[in-house]
């Protein structure tokens, strides 16, 4: 079992690499910044899930507990990137799909690839933030059972909350000290901040049971009583 988690991690490391190399291809060929830039969107995203292996390896090994606090918040700094994909939709706009809405397409394959491009980074983006909680879920959910789901929904309010602050206030994750200083700022947005957080809390909550393979989970301890019965 331990060489296919393996192979699995390896997977996603090369997925990654794989559509950073052809957003950046992409993007040339088209003229394209925003292709462009979803490379180093991808590449955030990607971080997430690494920094969720290094948390796994770092209690395995028993290291120190102000270590581990210290790589967790890292982690639930950098979470939102995985999910932040998912308002790469709004650049659809920027595309010509219609000459004349609603029944004069424009038919030019171009646009659909940045379509595809944009649809399967977003996604793959939020499949990587769940499969980093299922790393850490071999770890924390035992520690903390009861409030496993309590502590879920904590990170995914903070992470759409974060998430607003990258793409409307146009912070990075390691600008949160200067984010801190202008919490005012944050605040003043209101009504909106408060929808637009609660919807993307939802979101999370959806992508969390789309991606999460509860049934693959079940298989695995379902082989392990049975390989301890023979």
């Amino acid at each position: 079992m331990v060489k296919i988690t393996k192979y699995k991690i390896s997977i996603y490391y090369f997925i990654s690499l794989g559509y950073m190399v052809f957003s950046l291809v992409l993007g040339i060929i088209l003229q394209d910044g925003l292709v462009i830039f979803l490379a180093w969107n991808m590449f955030l995203a990607t971080l997430v899930f690494f920094i969720s292996t290094i948390l796994v390896y770092l209690y395995k090994r028993k290291a120190k507990l102000w270590l581990i606090l210290v790589v967790l918040g890292i982690y639930i700094l950098f979470f939102p990137n995985s999910m932040y994909m998912l308002t790469d939709f709004i650049h659809i706009q920027n595309y010509t799909f219609f000459i004349d809405y609603a029944s004069i397409y424009n038919y030019s394959i171009a646009e659909w690839f940045v379509f595809m491009h944009i649809l399967i980074g977003a996604l793959y983006a939020a499949k990587l933030g769940i499969s980093s909680i299922n790393n850490l879920e071999k770890v924390f959910k035992k520690h903390f059972l009861g409030y496993f789901g309590i502590l879920l929904s904590f990170l995914f309010f903070l992470s759409s909350f974060g998430i607003f602050i990258g793409r409307f206030l146009r912070f990075n994750t390691w600008n949160f000290i200067e984010v801190i200083s202008q919490i005012g700022i944050v605040f003043s947005h209101g009504n909106f901040l408060l929808g637009f957080v609660g919807i993307f809390f939802v979101i999370h909550w959806v992508m969390y049971f789309l991606f999460l393979n509860k049934e693959c989970n079940m298989n695995i301890e379902n082989n392990k009583k049975l390989e301890g019965n023979t």
